[in-house]
């Protein structure tokens, strides 16, 4: 059976990220059920995987590290995972030690400092510190994954933690979206769990539901995010004052990402039938209504941003990443738990729009919402590799595959999915904050097709993670694939879905202490129960009108077929699906067409590709004779230059004095680009020049990205340049020696059309077009430094 389900979520910078599907396994052809129905794991090909998980969990071997290396921790304050010995026992000890010294009660473990991230006692790392609001975050999201790894003592000392330790009326402004995930999913999962623990009469027995009744407490702080014209959630809220009380210091936002509003719908939903309180299903509900009713009609497809009080949309740029991604996956998933046919008939709308727009196989491709046949980015980001695990769940097996194998090129050549990576598969954005969406890929194709070759990928995971995350007190995010320098970064999913996954990837269904297929996963791989969908009968003002008459794609609308439907008698379909796509980054092989230059519609009063180059602080004037102007709408700039103090300006600076009216260098690194440039600008500086942080970097070999935030940067009006490390270095140089250097940042035009750009330029080309200064100027919107 091709069909599956998993976990994922959204991020409009490289900052953050989310779950995927997960479904019923039984042989039916709906798509309601999941893949792998009940055949038995074959013994042979899973046992040297499933060591080496073994070893990922023990720290076994020595992968490069250095001696005294301990057990991953578990959540902060909880419990080693996947650990095969209670306790632990690596070369340093075993992991639950480590973490409960370092880190409990903590929302985050500091892996390389070997401390607790407590939000307001680290820099700020802008919008990435939403998800920490003081109520140990790592450890109720990963409450399920103990279980699944049948750490049963391990999970009932980790409830006791939350009942006991757990606070949520704390003065702390969190994300909705990421709390609704990770915190609320987390806590309705540990629920559920505890609550099958208990009923088996051995664990467990003074457990009273008090996990839901946390779980419920946190969807009353959340509720207030909703109060809007439009129904569309804030995407912020004040744990202990909402949106709108004086004291909550929140509630100005104007719009939200389509994925943050979209996203609410299964813990939501769960929360009501497991307390018969119908407002929190009936809330995200209306969310989604509103958003199926502000899709483009003509070709059903969303944008990525939306004004959460009139409805309009911000950002027109259409995809299945980041912004957008789960969405989607809560549509499909809405249906399976609830049982609701509105959801599937929303999901498969959208769905026959992605493949027709959006999916270029083995690539997926970014779109105008109102002009889809424009592609207007040349990058796709790492948040879209869950993609082919929903579409395992729908059954759609060969796109799923392609795109998988594309993703698997990509991570064998820079050892990690970079979070972002442009059509020729460089790194555009070198990040990578050990997100589990290609995992869960993996073992969606895995479940559905049987397919030894997902064994060997899910391998290559572990081996990855091992020689080039782990560090003393766990998995450390890698700052720059490039280089492989860390970040001191440990997020709740890596032990919340990359640990789930991949265990679940090589272990036996024999093995595990609950049914998996029992449950569906949410975007950050919670389990909720299946029966929840006989707990409360579909809403009857859920109607949703769309034409019928998909022609090819019926056969995916109702049923979910199996692989001999899809591909008769052809036991080696995957490979043959594979192998057309293996040598996409084979020295000399010729590259796919992947981005077909930027085109600008300029009759076209729609125009999102002008409104970006807006943003860049470049403008595009119509000549006549088929030629365009490109040039800066600011002036030119002149100014001294001067060190930031703080040299990475994500706090207050402190020397005012000499900032005001220069020219300041700041690097890159710790915050966001909008939050270093708020800082400058409010410390007078006339400019800002970023340099990278990036050992060796420099424009002749590094990829362009663009620093553009999920928020407004209206405010920031002082002119931004990023220059790579090796650039930087002169004006370092010249103001070391010299002491004195001015600087001007200017701008010229650059006539487009003429023969020699008679192709369409590519986006490195515009850029490069676009500046006259020893390196390149990328834009005036600043995001994650």
């Amino acid at each position: 059976m091709p069909c599956a389900g998993g976990g994922r979520g959204p991020s409009l910078a490289p900052e953050r990220g989310w779950a995927r599907p997960g479904g019923r396994r039984q042989p039916v052809t709906s798509p309601r059920a999941g893949a792998g129905a009940r055949h038995g794991r074959a013994r042979g090909p899973l046992s040297p995987g499933r060591r080496l998980l073994l070893l990922l969990a023990r720290g076994g071997g020595d992968h490069g590290r250095r001696p005294g290396a301990w057990d991953p921790p578990g959540p902060a304050g909880g419990p080693a995972v996947g650990s095969p010995r209670r306790g632990g026992g690596g070369p340093g000890g075993g992991g639950e030690e480590p973490a409960q010294k370092h880190a409990y009660p903590a929302d985050e473990l500091m892996p390389l400092s070997c401390r607790g991230r407590v939000r307001g006692m680290e820099p700020s790392r802008g919008d990435v510190d939403d998800a920490l609001g003081k109520f140990s975050l790592t450890l109720i999201d990963t409450l399920d994954t103990l279980v699944v790894l049948n750490k049963l003592d391990e999970f009932e000392d980790a409830v006791r933690k939350v009942v006991l330790d757990v606070r949520l009326d704390n003065d702390v402004v969190v994300s909705v979206f990421e709390t609704n995930i990770r915190v609320l999913g987390g806590l309705l999962g540990g629920h559920i769990m505890a609550d099958m623990l208990k009923a088996q009469g051995v664990r467990l027995q003074w457990y009273k539901d008090e996990l839901l009744h946390l779980a419920r407490d946190l969807g009353y702080r959340l509720l207030p995010a909703f109060n809007t014209t439009s129904g569309l959630p804030y995407p912020r809220v004040n744990l202990k004052y909402g949106v709108l009380s004086p004291n909550s210091r929140t509630g100005t936002e104007l719009d939200t990402c389509t994925a943050c509003a979209g996203t609410m719908i299964l813990e939501f939903a769960a929360l009501s039938r497991l307390t018969q309180e119908t407002i929190f299903e009936d809330t995200a509900r209306r969310a989604l209504d509103v958003l199926w009713e502000k899709r483009q009609k003509g070709n059903d497809l969303v944008g990525t941003v939306i004004n959460i009080h009139n409805g309009d949309w911000v950002r027109r740029d259409s995809g299945v990443g980041a912004g957008i991604d789960s969405y989607y996956e809560y549509l499909m998933k809405a249906y399976i738990l609830l049982g609701d046919d509105t959801y599937l008939e929303r999901f498969n709308a959208h769905y026959v729009a992605i493949m027709k727009y959006i999916s270029q196989p083995p690539l997926l491709l970014n779109v105008h919402m109102h002009n889809p046949t424009v592609s207007i980015r040349s990058w796709m980001d790492s948040l879209l590799a869950f993609f082919p695990g929903l579409q395992v769940l729908r059954g759609d097996l060969k796109p799923a595959i392609e795109t998988h194998e594309m993703l698997y090129q990509v991570t064998k050549q820079h050892k990690f999915l970079p979070e972002a990576f442009t059509s020729d598969f460089a790194v555009y954005w070198a990040q990578h904050p050990l997100r589990p969406e290609f995992a869960e890929s993996t073992y969606f194709l895995y479940k559905a097709t049987r397919d030894p070759y997902y064994l060997q990928v899910g391998k290559s995971i572990v081996e990855s993670l091992n020689e080039y995350a782990r560090v003393a007190c766990g998995f450390a995010a890698v700052q720059d694939v490039r280089t492989g320098r860390h970040e001191d970064r440990m997020d709740s999913f890596f032990l919340a879905e990359m640990f789930k996954y991949l265990y679940l990837l090589f272990t036996e269904k024999r093995d595990l202490p609950l049914d998996i297929d029992d449950y569906i996963f949410t975007t950050e791989a919670h389990l909720l129960p299946l029966s929840l969908s006989t707990a409360r009968p579909p809403c009857p003002r859920n109607v949703t009108m769309f034409h019928r008459g998909h022609g090819e794609e019926e056969i995916f609308t109702r049923s979910c077929p199996s692989a001999q439907t899809l591909f008769p008698n052809n036991p080696t379909f995957t490979r043959t699906i594979r192998d057309a796509h293996k040598q996409l980054l084979q020295p000399g092989a010729e590259h796919l067409a992947l981005f077909r230059g930027i085109e600008f519609p300029l009759h076209d009063t729609r125009m999102e590709p002008l409104e970006i180059l807006k943003r860049m602080g470049l403008t595009l004037l119509p000549l006549g004779d088929r030629r365009v102007q490109l040039t800066g709408i600011r002036h030119q700039v002149k100014g001294s230059l001067v060190l930031s103090e703080p040299y990475q300006a994500c706090a207050v600076i402190t020397n005012r004095e000499e900032v005001q009216g220069k020219m300041v260098l700041a690097q890159r690194g710790e915050c966001m680009f909008a939050d270093k440039a708020r800082n400058l600008q409010k410390a007078g500086a006339s400019g800002v020049i970023f340099i990278d942080n990036a050992e060796g970097s420099c424009s002749e070999e590094m990829v362009l990205f663009q620093m553009v935030g999920d928020g407004s940067t209206s405010d920031i009006v002082i002119p931004l340049v990023f220059l790579f490390q090796k650039e930087g270095q002169v004006l370092l140089d010249a103001l070391a020696q010299h002491h004195n250097v001015d600087v001007l940042l200017a701008t010229k035009p650059v006539f487009l059309g003429e023969e020699k750009t008679a192709q369409p330029l590519s986006a490195s080309q515009l850029y490069e077009a676009a500046t006259e200064t020893q390196t390149r100027m990328v834009t005036s919107a600043p995001d994650q430094a």
